[in-house]
């Protein structure tokens, strides 16, 4: 399995159909209610760290056009997204800039509200750009974030590990990601934000036969990739076996919440 370079239009447009359309604005819902609750305060700006092609940015734009909302990623490409789908809805609340999130170049104390949507697990350099967003925000500000959770898929990994066993190490090469992910936590405490909250959210993905399984990995940045055709075969029949009557495995969202030091 390999992670497509979102800099490139189609590594975005992959993005977009495959994780950004699967799975990025399920989870965006439950960082966006979390935000909402604080919209009673003093709320003008907010930051929405690589906002990719403006899932969160756009949605908190429409849904409160007295906000001004401020979306950056790394991707030209993605930020002409954004910028196309903004003037396609007519919003005159937002600004998307090119910016990559381990160096966030914006004023110092600038924004009342930071979110950043299941990007952390793929920063170089993910203490530096935790540092930059706690110097982004407002004395006060909070942070929401999110990552995935180790739990992810995992009905899909017990059932292959019954099967396969060891092997089942051929389709677990993007682990380093949730062991990025559970780092989350601690580098927001570890740069200064307090208050740190953590709530965990099931998306239940549901598909009627073991090969509706494997199609959808498939999609997902091509996770059985390094699976030899015997191995995702008898997964496939495994999966129909166990699971006569379909199968449901669960994407497990971590959203992370911190506030930067009064």
């Amino acid at each position: 399995m390999q992670f497509p370079s979102f800099l490139t239009e189609e590594g975005s447009d992959f993005y977009k159909n495959q994780m950004g359309n699967l799975i990025s604005p399920q989870v965006a819902d439950f960082a966006v209610e979390k935000v909402s609750k604080f919209f009673n305060r003093n709320i003008q700006h907010i930051l929405d760290v690589a906002c990719g092609p403006g899932t969160v940015s756009l949605t908190l734009a429409e849904k409160y056009p007295n906000l001004h909302v401020t979306g950056i990623d790394s991707s030209p490409v993605m930020i002409q997204k954004c910028e196309d789908s903004a003037n396609l809805k007519e919003l005159n609340n937002t600004r998307f800039l090119v910016m990559d999130a381990n160096e966030i170049v914006l004023p110092d104390t600038s924004y009342d509200f930071l979110i950043c949507n299941l990007a952390f697990p793929f920063f170089s350099d993910p203490k530096g750009a935790v540092q930059g967003m706690n110097r982004v925000l407002k004395p006060g500000g909070k942070a929401v974030m999110s990552v995935p959770s180790r739990d992810t898929w995992k009905e899909f990994f017990e059932v292959a590990e019954e099967v396969i066993g060891e092997s089942v190490q051929f389709i677990k090469p993007f682990l380093i990601k949730f062991d990025k992910s559970e780092a989350l936590a601690g580098t927001l405490e570890e740069v200064g934000f307090s208050n740190i909250k953590i709530s965990h959210h099931r998306i239940p993905f549901t598909f009627p036969n073991g090969q509706g399984v494997l199609n959808f990995f498939q999609q997902l940045f091509s996770v059985l990739s390094y699976a030899p055709e015997e191995i995702k075969s008898g997964l496939a029949q495994s999966i129909d076996r166990k699971f006569p009557t379909g199968f449901t495995m669960n994407y497990e969202a971590v959203i992370v919440e911190g506030q930067r030091e009064e």
